[in-house]
């Protein structure tokens, strides 16, 4: 019997053998993983979908592949060490079923044991090797658990050899499974391979609020998404006054209160006033004008464009010509203007007289 404690590698091969070489290299997936191993093989044929038999430190694995076979040497990459066994035939596929039913009888059996011998420990799965020569229980526990008398009560129940691995909460949240806060699964059951070192600094460097329950993934770490853009904002933030410290600008006194790193953008304020800097001025330098590139086709159009705007531009600002009367009646004169003669009358009782 055998235990692996928490932080321990997981990797399932064998130690490595330096002088043997493969025409041919092959990437499978285990049952229940997510990281991709490469075994070498002399058979060029093997497709993608297909199942073989390799060997690991648990004994014989059944496993998928995930691509065909390819050259390592044409496309330089490392060759593998390890070679596989055989394509799995219909009896190696048919154990393999057989394995997963009599998993879920040994995980019944493992938690009686527990519930019996009032162990504090949470049986997360169960797993037989191909040949059920070797069955692996992983659980997961806050300290250290005596099993002895639990190893014993299995031995009799399964005779078989047996193994008890006891795995962290990141090992935990990558087997079981989980949505995120982003609303995607988590990164350690879909695609991460191996755990990252990640710290609070982390989320300092990223101006993050210092909530440790935001910052928490499912496991109840801190999540592994907090590394991937803190190189990142490391580089922009570099050369840079520290938060808190007091400059001269334009002289006046100021406080760096903030920075923001998509902005590339710091806060200075005081009493009086609050001034926004971008980072060059901070730094002392000027920020380079960076022209949009062109190509020559574009730069043609363009050219084309301006010069056709110019021309309707004087087109329009020119006066009208003259229009050339049409046939028709001829245009008159104009007549002089006649002077009227004023009349005056007189009335001598009834008759009148003009004058």
């Amino acid at each position: 019997m055998t235990t692996v404690e928490e932080n321990s590698c997981a990797c399932p091969l064998q130690q490595e053998d330096p002088d043997i070489h493969f025409p041919y290299s092959v990437a499978v997936r285990f049952r229940n993983g997510s990281r991709l191993y490469s075994f070498g093989t002399q058979d060029g044929t093997i497709k993608k979908g297909s199942y073989v038999v390799v060997e690991t430190e648990q004994g014989l694995e059944l496993a998928e592949v995930e691509a065909d076979a390819i050259d390592p040497a044409k496309y330089k990459l490392k060759m593998p060490q390890k070679e596989i066994l055989r394509v799995a035939s219909e009896k190696d596929v048919w154990m393999n079923e057989q394995n997963i039913a009599l998993e879920k009888e040994a995980l019944e059996v493992c938690r009686t044991g527990i519930a019996l011998f009032q162990l504090e420990m949470n049986l997360l799965n169960v797993q037989y090797n191909l040949d059920r020569t070797k069955v692996l229980f992983i659980y997961a526990a806050d300290q250290r658990v005596d099993f002895r008398e639990l190893l014993r009560f299995l031995g009799s129940k399964l005779h078989c050899r047996i193994e008890l691995r006891q795995i962290g909460d990141r090992d935990k949240a990558k087997m079981i499974g989980a949505i995120g806060v982003c609303g995607r699964e988590t990164c350690c059951s879909s695609f991460k391979d191996k755990f990252d070192v990640i710290s609070i600094n982390m989320a300092k460097n990223q101006n993050l609020a210092l909530n440790i329950d935001k910052l928490s993934g499912m496991c109840g770490k801190l999540m592994c998404c907090l590394k991937y853009e803190d190189d990142a904002y490391k580089m922009a933030s570099q050369s840079l006054p520290k938060i808190g410290s007091h400059i001269q600008w334009e002289g006046q006194d100021y406080r760096l209160s903030s920075i923001n790193v998509l902005r590339e953008e710091a806060r200075l304020d005081n009493r009086e006033s609050v001034v926004y800097v971008s980072f060059a001025e901070l730094r002392g330098e000027e920020k380079p004008v960076i022209e949009p590139k062109v190509s020559a086709v574009k730069k043609e159009v363009i050219k084309k464009e301006v010069v056709k705007k110019e021309t309707i531009k004087k087109e329009n600002s020119a006066p009208l010509p003259k229009k050339k009367e049409k046939g028709g009646l001829p245009k008159m004169k104009p007549q002089k203007e006649v002077t009227q003669k004023k009349v005056t009358t007189r009335s001598f009782g009834k008759k009148k007289v003009v004058q």
